[in-house]
C-alpha cells in the first residue's frame, strides 16, 4: 500500500468515525430537548380542538421531542386510545413536518464563519423548512374544508384493517440507530444526568464533528467524491428520493437524514437542486414508524397516520412535479442564505421566531 492509498483510506476512515460522532451528537442533542421539554409537549398534544392551533402544537412539539417520527408515533397513540380525534390529528402531523427540519438548520449554524460554506449549508437546511411551509399552505386550508386526507386515509383503513387486524407487526430495530442510541447513552453518563449539560456537550461534538467532516472532505480528491454522488446516487431526482426514504426508514429519522447532507453541501460535495429531492424523500421514509406502530392499533390510528404519509406525496406532488412551484422552495432557501451571509443573527432569530415564538404565541393566545 503507498502513502496515497494509506493516506486516502485513513483519511475515509476519519469521515466514517466522524459521521458516526455527528450523528451521536445530534441524537444526544435531541434526547436532551426532549428530555426538558417532552412533558409539556404531551401535555399540549391535548389541549385543543381547534385546526389551525393544532397545526402549531405540532410544530413546536416536534421541535421539543426533535422527532417528526416520534410526534406523530404519539398522536397515532393518542388516536388509537381516543384521547385525541383524527381531525385533530391530521394538522398535529401536518405541523410536525414543519417542526422536524429545525435540527439541520441548527446544524448548518456550524459553518457560520466560513461564508461560502455557511451560504451552501443554510440553503440546503432551508430549503427543507420552505417546501414543508409552502405543503402545508396549501394542503392544510383545503383538508379543513373538504378533508380529502382524512376521506381517503379512511377508505384505505377500512379496506386494509381486516387484513392485518390480526397480524403481529415487529418494527425492526435498525442497527444503525442502535449504535447512535448507544453512543449518545455513553455520552450521557458524562453530563450527571443533567440535560442541559447533555445539550452543551452534545452541541459542541456535533459541530466539531462537522467541522471535522468538512475538512477531510476537501482534504480528499472532491472531484472523484463529487463524481461518485453525481454518477450512482444523486444524478436523478428519483433516485436522491429514494436514497432519502432508505435512509430515513434506516436511521428512523429525518432530522438525522436531512442533517446528514448540510455538511456535504457545506464542502461543496452537493449542490442545493441535488439534496431538495433527498429531502423529499426523508419526509416520506418518516411516516413509517407511525405506519407501524398504527398497524396494530384501531382503524382511526391507521387513518392518522396513512394521513401523514398522503399528506407527504400530495406535497410532492404538487409542488415538486409542477417546475413554477418546484422553484419556489429553492429560491427562497437561496435568498435567506444570501441574506444570513451578511447578517450572521438572522439564522438565530430565523430559528426562534418560526419554530418557537410564533407557535407559543399560537399555542397561548388560542387557549386563552
Amino acid at each position: 500500500m503507498n502513502n496515497d492509498t494509506l493516506k486516502i483510506f485513513v483519511k475515509t476512515a476519519g469521515i466514517i468515525s466522524s459521521l458516526y460522532l455527528f450523528l451521536v451528537g445530534i441524537a444526544g442533542m435531541s434526547s436532551a430537548i426532549k428530555g426538558m421539554g417532552s412533558e409539556f409537549a404531551e401535555t399540549v398534544l391535548t389541549t385543543t380542538s381547534d385546526p389551525f392551533i393544532a397545526l402549531f402544537i405540532g410544530i413546536f412539539s416536534t421541535v421539543l421531542f426533535q422527532s417528526s417520527s416520534t410526534t406523530t408515533s404519539l398522536i397515532v397513540g393518542m388516536v388509537s386510545s381516543g384521547s385525541l380525534t383524527i381531525a385533530s390529528s391530521i394538522p398535529m402531523i401536518m405541523g410536525a413536518n414543519i417542526g422536524t427540519t429545525v435540527t439541520n438548520t441548527i446544524v448548518s449554524v456550524g459553518h457560520i464563519n466560513k461564508r461560502s460554506e455557511f451560504k451552501r449549508a443554510f440553503a440546503a437546511s432551508t430549503v427543507h423548512d420552505f417546501f414543508n411551509i409552502m405543503a402545508v399552505a396549501i394542503v392544510f386550508p383545503i383538508e379543513i374544508i373538504f378533508h380529502p386526507l382524512q376521506k381517503t386515509s379512511e377508505w384505505f383503513a377500512l379496506k386494509m384493517f381486516g387484513k392485518i387486524e390480526n397480524i403481529e407487526v415487529l418494527q425492526s430495530k435498525s442497527p444503525i440507530k442502535l449504535a447512535v442510541k448507544s453512543g449518545s447513552k455513553f455520552l450521557q453518563k458524562f453530563t450527571f444526568d443533567n440535560d442541559i449539560v447533555y445539550l452543551v456537550l452534545s452541541v459542541f461534538i456535533t459541530f466539531l464533528m462537522l467541522y471535522s467532516i468538512v475538512k477531510l472532505l476537501k482534504s480528499l480528491v472532491l472531484k472523484k467524491i463529487e463524481g461518485f454522488f453525481d454518477q450512482y446516487i444523486f444524478n436523478t431526482a428519483l433516485k436522491a428520493m429514494a436514497f432519502g426514504i432508505i435512509i430515513t426508514v434506516m436511521v428512523q429519522s429525518s432530522s438525522i437524514t436531512t442533517s446528514l447532507v448540510v455538511p456535504l453541501a457545506g464542502a461543496g460535495v452537493l449542490t442545493l437542486r441535488q439534496i431538495f429531492p433527498f429531502t423529499l424523500g426523508a419526509n416520506i421514509g418518516t411516516t413509517v414508524t407511525a405506519l407501524l406502530a398504527a398497524i396494530t392499533g384501531t382503524v382511526s390510528a391507521l387513518v392518522a397516520a396513512f394521513s401523514h404519509l398522503l399528506f407527504n406525496i400530495i406535497g410532492i406532488v404538487i409542488i415538486y412535479c409542477i417546475p413554477v412551484l418546484r422553484n419556489i422552495p429553492l429560491k427562497s432557501a437561496e435568498i435567506i442564505s444570501e441574506k444570513a451571509v451578511t447578517k450572521k443573527y438572522l439564522p438565530l432569530l430565523y430559528l426562534f421566531f418560526i419554530f418557537v415564538f410564533i407557535p407559543l404565541c399560537i399555542i397561548y393566545f388560542g387557549r386563552t
